[in-house]
C-alpha cells in the first residue's frame, strides 16, 4: 500500500462520515419500524450509503493500521538498527555522566 492509497482512504472516510453528520442533523427524521411505519423517505437513502462508504473504508483503514504498519516499522527498524543501537548506547552514556 502507498501513501497516497492510505491518504485517499482517510479522505474518503472523513468526508462520508461528514456528509453522514450533515445529512442527519439537516433531516432529523428516525426511522421507525414498527407497526408498519417501515417505508423510509427516498431522499434519505443517500445517508445510508455514506455510512456504509464510511464503514467501509474505516475497516481498511483498521486492516492498515492492525497489520501494515507492524510491518513498515520491522523493515524500518532492519535498516536503521545500527543507528538505533548507536543512540542508545549515546543516551546510556549521556546518562551515566548525567548522574554522576
Amino acid at each position: 500500500m502507498t501513501i497516497m492509497h492510505n491518504a485517499i482512504l482517510v479522505t474518503l472516510t472523513v468526508a462520508s462520515l461528514c456528509g453522514v453528520i450533515e445529512a442527519s442533523a439537516n433531516s432529523g427524521q428516525s426511522f421507525l419500524v414498527d407497526a408498519g411505519q417501515g417505508a423510509a423517505a427516498p431522499q434519505d437513502f443517500y445517508l445510508w450509503i455514506l455510512a456504509g462508504i464510511a464503514l467501509i473504508t474505516s475497516v481498511s483503514l483498521y486492516r492498515f493500521v492492525a497489520f501494515g504498519i507492524p510491518t513498515l516499522l520491522a523493515g524500518w527498524y532492519a535498516s536503521n538498527k545500527q543507528w538505533l543501537y548507536t543512540l542508545l548506547f549515546a543516551a546510556m552514556i549521556w546518562g551515566v555522566f548525567y548522574w554522576m
